[in-house]
């Protein structure tokens, strides 16, 4: 194909490269194609197809009638550190109060971060008896 057009078709002036000097250096290790025949060297594929197999899917708890005297946790991420969501969780817990009577909010900090489950989290939610609980990002 001539030069000309192909910079021109990717949008490129052929005077931006007239006259310029090559400035390529060899390559320090052969290509792949080279070094494939009778090479020890191994490279490894990701497959980046989805599993066949779909997770087993868990019914969600069931609908509280009402939030009037519950124990609601709001489980802080940490997504921006772990004072990030303060500010919403504060808001939440002003609101709650604001429309239920006896509503009782507990904020905890997550030790594992956005991707784990923090056991003394849990641990604490079941000897509190908590009724519900907020898990998010809000920061």
């Amino acid at each position: 194909m001539d030069r000309r057009k192909m910079l021109a078709l990717l949008g490129a002036s052929p005077a931006l490269v007239a006259g310029a000097p090559a400035f390529a250096t060899p390559a320090t290790r052969p290509l792949a194609s080279d070094s494939y025949e009778g090479s020890d060297e191994r490279i490894t594929v990701m497959n980046p197809a989805i599993a066949s197999k779909v997770a087993a899917r868990v019914a969600l708890a069931p609908r509280l009638k009402d939030m009037n005297n519950k124990l609601i946790y709001m489980i802080n991420l940490a997504w921006e550190g772990p004072d990030a969501a303060n500010y919403f969780y504060g808001a939440m817990t002003d609101w709650l109060h604001q429309h239920y009577t006896g509503v009782r909010t507990v904020v905890k900090v997550t030790a594992e971060g956005m991707f784990g489950l923090d056991p003394s989290i849990i641990k604490s939610m079941k000897e509190n008896h908590a009724e519900a609980a907020i898990v998010g990002v809000a920061g």
